[in-house]
C-alpha cells in the first residue's frame, strides 16, 4: 500500500551524483540510517598537495547513533575507500555487509587504518535471499562489473522497493560464468520496484559494452608474439583481467610475477577465495627476475593510471629496482583512462616508448573492456525492472542527463525521473521528490590531516603554484619604526634570480621607501607596516611582471 508522507523513507546523496567517484548514499527509515557505499576519489590537478578526497560525513555524524549498517556494492576504492575514515569518525562498531571478495579486499584497509575492530563484517550472498539488519529488509543480486562479486541491492520501504544497481554491465559471457542476475531483477520487477537508482557511467556510449572475454584473445596474441619480457598493467581488483593474463602466460610457456602492493593483496585475496586460479609453480617472486629468461616471464603490475610511484611509472623512468625495460620488451596498459588522469597516463606512455619497448594501450589497441553498461544495457535494465520512479546515479551531470533521456525513451514519464546532485535529500513516499539539501561537500586528506584543508587553503596553494611567493624580511626600531636591518627579499617560483635581478633590486628599493614613509608618519605597528609593504610590492610586481605572487612581509622589532 502506498505510504503517506509521514511514512516516507528518505534518500540522501552524499557523493557520486554529478561526479565520478566518492560514491555514497544513505536511506533513512523510521529514524534509522542504512549507508550504501563509502567511496573516495583522487585529487585533480587543481588540488595541489591533496592525497585523497572523501565525502562530507557531517550529516551522518550528526545522526551517528542512528546508523544501522553500511552496505557495500563492490570493492572498488570509489565505493569502499572512505569507509575506514568513516568508521574512525563514528567511533563505534557497525555491521558492514558485502559479498565475500568485497570484504576480503576491505580487511587489509581496515587493519592499516587501525579500525578493523569497528567493522562487524557480514558476508552476504548475492542470490536474492532476504537479509535483515535492524529494521531494514534487503536482497542482494549479482551483477557483472570489472571486479568479482559485484552486487545490486534491493531495499524495502513502506512505499515500495528501492533498487540500487551498484556499478554493472550485462555481460552474457563473463569469465567466471556468473552473469548479471536478470532473473532476479525480473523477480524484483514482479514484486514492484518503486524507485530505481542505476549506474550512469557509460550512458553516453551507444550500443553494448563488449564482453570481458573479448580481451583474452588479444592479450594471448600479444604474449605469444612477444620476443622478450611482457609487462601488463591493470587495476589490481580486476581479477578477471588478471586471470586472462595468467592464462595467456601459461598457455605460451611463461611464468607470472605480481608486482605492486595492492596487486599482491588483491591476488592473494582472490586466490584464497578460489576466484583466481593459478598454480604456485607458475608464480615466481619478482626478486627472481634477474636469473630468469625474460622471454619466459609475464609481470602483472599496477600503475595503469600513471600514479607517480607505481611500478609502471618507475619502470618508465628506468628507476624500478627489479624491472629494467629494454628494446624488444612488451608493455600493455590494460585499463581505461580514468577522467582526470589522462595527462599522467600519456606521460608514462611516452616514457615507456622511450625505453624501446613495444607499448599497447587504448584506444589504439583493444586491450580493455569497460565494466560499465552502455546505452543498450541501460535500456534493458530500465525495461526489465519497470520502475515507477527513476534516479540516475554514479556519473557526472552529462552522464545523468543522458541516462534520464534513455529512461524517457523507454517509457518512463519525464515527471517521474529526477536528476539529482550531491547533497539532495529525496523523500520516497507515494511520490518521489527532492525535499531539501544536506551538507555534501568534499573532505580533503592531506598527509595525516583530514578535513583541515579547505577551499581557502587550496586557493592559496594554486596561487603559490601559479605565481610563487616573495618573502620580505626586515628589522625595525620598535620606538620609531625606522629600518634597522634589511630588507631582504627571498622568493620561490616567482622570477629567475639572474635574469630578473633588476626587478628584485627595484622592489627592494621600494620596500625601503615604504619603511621611510612609515617612519616619517610615526607608524610603528608591525602589522600596519606589513600591509603597506604588501600593497607597494603587489602594485609594482603586477606592473612589471603581470604576476601576483603571494607576498609575506616578516617584520621583526629589534
Amino acid at each position: 500500500m502506498p505510504a503517506s508522507s509521514a511514512e516516507a523513507a528518505r534518500l540522501v546523496f552524499l557523493g557520486g551524483v554529478g561526479e565520478v567517484g566518492r560514491n555514497m548514499a544513505a536511506v533513512e527509515l523510521d529514524g534509522r540510517l542504512l549507508l550504501i557505499d563509502a567511496g573516495l576519489s583522487f585529487p585533480s590537478a587543481e588540488m595541489p598537495g591533496i592525497d585523497l578526497v572523501l565525502p562530507d560525513f557531517t550529516w551522518v555524524l550528526e545522526r551517528a547513533d542512528a546508523v544501522e549498517a553500511v552496505v557495500l556494492t563492490h570493492g572498488h576504492e570509489d565505493h569502499v575507500g572512505a569507509l575506514p575514515y568513516l568508521l574512525r569518525a563514528l567511533g563505534r562498531r557497525l555491521p558492514v555487509l558485502g559479498t565475500a571478495f568485497t570484504l576480503e579486499l576491505l580487511g587489509p584497509k581496515l587493519e592499516e587504518h587501525g579500525v578493523a575492530e569497528l567493522a562487524e563484517r557480514r558476508v552476504v550472498r548475492p542470490d536474492g535471499s532476504e537479509v535483515v539488519v535492524g529494521g531494514f529488509h534487503l536482497r542482494f543480486l549479482h551483477v557483472t562489473h570489472s571486479i568479482p562479486d559485484g552486487a545490486a541491492v534491493a531495499i524495502d520501504t513502506p512505499a515500495g522497493t528501492i533498487l540500487h544497481t551498484g556499478d554493472f554491465k550485462i555481460d552474457q559471457t563473463p569469465i567466471d560464468g556468473w552473469p548479471t542476475d536478470l532473473h532476479g531483477l525480473a523477480e524484483e520487477a514482479r514484486r514492484g520496484v518503486h524507485l530505481l537508482l542505476s549506474d550512469s557511467t557509460n550512458a553516453e556510449e551507444p550500443g553494448h559494452t563488449v564482453s570481458e572475454r573479448t580481451v583474452g584473445p588479444v592479450l594471448a596474441r600479444i604474449v605469444r608474439d612477444a620476443p622478450a619480457l611482457v609487462v601488463v598493467a591493470c587495476f589490481s581488483s580486476h581479477i578477471h583481467r588478471v586471470q586472462q593474463v595468467v592464462d595467456a602466460a601459461i598457455e605460451h610457456g611463461r611464468v607470472v610475477t605480481f608486482l605492486g602492493r595492492s596487486m599482491q593483496q588483491s591476488v592473494a585475496a582472490a586466490r584464497r577465495l578460489g576466484i583466481l586460479r593459478v598454480d604456485d609453480r607458475d608464480v615466481v617472486d619478482i626478486a627472481e627476475l634477474d636469473r630468469l629468461d625474460p622471454g619466459r616471464v609475464v609481470v602483472i603490475c599496477t600503475g595503469s593510471q600513471g600514479e607517480p610511484f607505481s611500478a609502471l611509472s618507475l619502470m618508465a623512468a628506468r628507476e624500478h629496482r627489479w624491472v629494467r625495460l629494454r628494446e624488444g620488451d612488451t608493455v600493455v596498459l590494460s585499463s581505461s583512462l580514468v577522467p582526470g588522469n589522462e595527462p599522467a597516463i600519456h606521460r608514462v606512455v611516452d616514457a615507456l616508448y622511450r625505453t624501446g619497448a613495444d607499448v599497447y594501450h587504448v584506444p589504439s589497441d583493444p586491450v580493455h573492456a569497460s565494466g560499465h553498461a552502455a546505452q543498450e544495457e541501460l535500456r534493458l535494465m530500465l525495461t526489465l525492472v519497470r520502475p515507477r520512479w527513476f534516479i540516475p546515479i554514479h556519473g557526472e551531470r552529462r552522464h545523468l542527463q543522458h541516462h534520464a533521456r534513455l529512461a524517457e525513451e523507454v517509457g518512463i514519464a519525464r515527471d517521474r525521473i529526477l536528476v539529482c546532485e550531491d547533497g539532495d535529500l529525496v523523500e520516497v513516499g507515494e511520490e518521489v521528490r527532492v525535499a531539501g539539501r544536506v551538507p555534501a561537500g568534499m573532505t580533503f586528506v592531506d598527509g595525516l590531516g583530514i578535513g583541515d584543508v579547505g577551499g581557502e587553503v587550496l586557493r592559496d596553494r594554486r596561487k603559490l603554484a601559479a605565481d610563487g611567493v616573495v618573502v620580505v624580511v626586515a628589522g625595525i626600531d620598535p620606538h620609531t619604526g625606522e629600518l634597522v636591518s634589511g630588507p631582504e627579499l627571498l622568493h620561490l617560483g616567482f622570477v629567475h634570480e639572474e635574469s630578473s635581478s633588476d626587478i628584485l633590486e627595484a622592489a627592494r628599493e621600494r620596500v625601503m621607501l615604504a619603511f621611510r614613509e612609515g617612519a616619517e608618519a610615526r607608524v610603528t605597528d608591525p602589522s600596519a607596516l606589513q600591509q603597506h609593504v604588501r600593497r607597494v610590492l603587489k602594485r609594482y610586481f603586477l606592473e612589471v611582471t603581470q604576476r601576483r605572487p603571494v607576498i609575506l612581509p616578516v617584520i621583526l622589532e629589534v
